[in-house]
């Protein structure tokens, strides 16, 4: 075996003693403690719309908790993603992409999951997309839990929410209880800090703020594809760089909740995508996202609660294309919206929860041009309604019954109807089955329906929604006092597929309803948590994902992922957390392989010195392991190079 000098050599020797570690050290206490038991009872909002235990959801549950966000040295949402089973993620070093078992699309933008901030949805609603890298721009220190739903969630949250639900959930002020800060640095120049800010004062006000700011110069990255002398011979130069920022706010009185968020990100380009001009420093894209939303939640009685919840929000984007002329896009979108939900506990053992949702997107604006020509500007303002009823039975104190039902009519796309059924099972109180089916849909974006450009793209107003069902059986052991798994096994279909092509009658672009896609998999996970603080997990997926029309695998989708963590203290003053990530090879658009690869990540750090600084040491892929995963259609390439050997320091300080 290779051993790097730097820092493959330490590493080597930490992983050792990592590996001789007695599993009865003694865990420094700083790092928040979470017990299986009490894992295993962290109430979930997500799958329902209202708090449930993980084994009572109608749906496969993870839970990614501060602790371990802390303990593996997660910087961005994406890195945490990339341990969930199932999960992959996918970078063009542009955006980050996620894939749900065995479909991610090449530049979907994220738009079949649905991504939330406390409930509050952060997809945008031009391209329908999710921002997870930097692009963000949430200080991840400010997660208290996040909450990972698979399977369709439009039952409850109406489009978008196809192959998963991801929420976010922050800390309260009380939680916080003071300030922190963290300056960082790392490879490719980067530089960040953080703040997070939180007080309970009186009787019940809370109030929390955090934020981030961000800098890194990038790396120069080849591309055989370009290895010309005009080119720089395939080198994109100083391309690379990335500058985010972020601030969250939450205030909480009685029965009053006030939330909102601003973030920015602007990214250098050094692909080449859309056919620009390679090594051009002009190619950048900006990405700004805002919301404000005012809560009112109260219990009835007893047996009664009501919530009503109004918000703003908005979303700007700006790309900049160097061709022979400069081109641009632009997207300029705010929209507002009010939803309404009641639970009534009709008997003790039946429940009803019933809602309606009103969006109006006032504004939905893109526009591209260049320095001589507006090849297309459109505003296409729209507004949804939605109604969604589900009740819960328990018919015996083992066996429930949940079957759900919602309808959207958006102005547009018309109108689509999102049941759910499932039966959960719980022979005894460590053991619990899990039967159920649901259909969830994505009505095509305002740029799939009605983006055209002359003697190039067309529009399709015929365009319908995707639509997809989903079967899934789940089988959650608690196999000892400290060891819990889950075995599931899914199937599930797609139809009508929104695939970009081209028409033969006149060889324009344009959005199609073409595919139909078939899937089935089985997921397996161990969640290993010791009192002495010693934890670990394993978790494997097999996912055999395929085009009806010719038993094609789908690109982007590997058919194997491992994945294994562990974290434990190796001394009184340094808790690690150690990680591998396995997956098989991908097909690319272009109907190339990518090779399989195995990444070693590593995170050190101290309790707080001194009761108030705190150190961290993350290197993510140790032994530089190189390897690239597919591209989409607008790039050349077929593959994009992945970051190699890299590390974050990061100092914090608590007041």
């Amino acid at each position: 075996m290779k051993i790097y000098k730097l820092p493959g050599s330490t590493i080597f020797i930490f992983i050792i003693i990592f590996s001789q570690a007695g599993l009865a050290a003694d865990l420094v206490r700083d790092i928040k403690f979470i017990s299986l038991d009490s894992l295993l009872n962290i109430p979930v909002s997500t799958a329902s719309k209202y708090e449930q235990k993980t084994n009572e959801a109608p749906a496969a549950v993870t839970i990614i908790t501060s602790d371990d966000i802390e303990r593996y040295g997660y910087q961005t949402l994406d890195e945490i993603i990339m341990s969930i089973r199932s999960f992959y993620i996918t970078n063009d070093r542009n955006y980050s992409y996620v894939g749900v078992r065995g479909f991610g699309r090449p530049t979907d933008y994220n738009n079949r999951i649905l991504l939330l901030l406390n409930g509050h949805t952060l997809n945008d609603n031009v391209f329908t997309g999710a921002l997870i890298g930097t692009e963000l721009g949430l200080d991840i220190n400010s997660i208290e839990h996040i909450e990972v739903v698979r399977g369709p969630g439009s039952v409850i949250y109406g489009t978008g929410a196809m192959l998963a639900v991801i929420n976010i959930i922050t800390k309260d002020g009380d939680y916080i209880d003071g300030m922190n800060f963290s300056a960082g640095i790392g490879s490719y120049g980067k530089k960040q800090t953080n703040f997070s800010f939180g007080r309970k004062i009186g009787n019940g006000f809370k109030f929390s703020i955090s934020g981030l700011w961000g800098d890194i110069k990038g790396q120069d990255l080849y591309f055989k594809e370009y290895n010309y002398p005009d080119n720089n011979y395939g080198i994109a130069q100083n391309l690379d760089w990335d500058k985010f920022s972020g601030v969250m706010s939450k205030i909480s009185f009685n029965n009053f909740t006030v939330q909102g968020m601003y973030t920015d990100r602007e990214k250098g380009i050094p692909t080449g995508s859309w056919e620009t001009n390679f090594n051009d420093p002009k190619t950048k894209s900006r990405d700004a996202r805002k919301f404000i939303e005012l809560k009112y939640s109260r219990n009835i009685g007893m047996d009664k609660y009501l919530m009503f919840r109004t918000y703003y929000d908005g979303y700007d984007f700006e790309e900049t294309y160097p061709y022979d002329v400069m081109a641009f896009d632009k997207v300029n979108a705010h929209w507002t919206g009010q939803e309404i939900q009641f639970r009534w506990d009709l008997l003790t053992n039946f429940r009803l929860i019933a809602g309606m949702e009103y969006q109006d997107h006032q504004k939905a604006d893109y526009t591209f041009w260049d320095e001589n020509v507006t090849f297309f500007k459109g505003n296409f303002p729209y507004h949804l309604f939605s109604l969604y009823a589900q009740n819960e039975y328990q018919f015996k104190d083992n066996l429930s019954f949940t079957l759900g039902i919602r309808n959207d009519s958006n102005n547009l796309s018309g109108s689509s109807v999102s049941p759910r059924f499932g039966i959960i099972y719980t022979p005894s109180k460590d053991c619990t089955f899990k039967l159920l089916y649901g259909q969830a849909f994505r009505t095509p974006n305002i740029y799939e329906k009605y983006y055209q450009e002359e003697e190039y793209h067309k529009i399709n107003p015929l365009l319908k929604p995707e639509k997809i069902k989903t079967s899934e059986f789940i089988f959650e052991k608690r196999l000892t006092k400290r060891i819990f798994g889950i075995l599931s096994f899914y199937e599930y279909s797609m139809k009508d597929l929104i695939d970009w092509t081209i028409d033969p009658s006149d060889s324009l672009f344009l959005y199609k309803n073409l595919s139909k896609v078939r899937t089935q998999g089985i997921e397996m996970e161990l969640n290993l948590r010791l009192d002495s603080g010693f934890r670990g997990y394993l978790n494997a997926s097999y996912q055999d994902a395929r085009n009806n029309s010719n038993d094609d695998r789908l690109t982007n989708s590997p058919i194997y992922i491992i994945k294994c963590g562990f974290t434990n203290s190796l001394a009184k003053f340094l808790n690690t957390g150690l990680e591998f990530i396995y997956e098989y090879e991908r097909i690319t658009v272009y109907r190339t392989k990518s090779e399989p690869y195995l990444l070693t990540n590593i995170h050190f750090s101290t309790p707080r010195l001194f009761n108030c600084l705190k150190l961290s040491l993350q290197v993510r892929n140790i032994f530089d392991k190189k390897y690239a995963l597919p591209g989409g259609y607008e790039h050349y390439s077929d593959m994009i190079t992945q970051n190699g050997r890299n590390f974050t320091f990061t100092s914090g300080i608590k007041f």
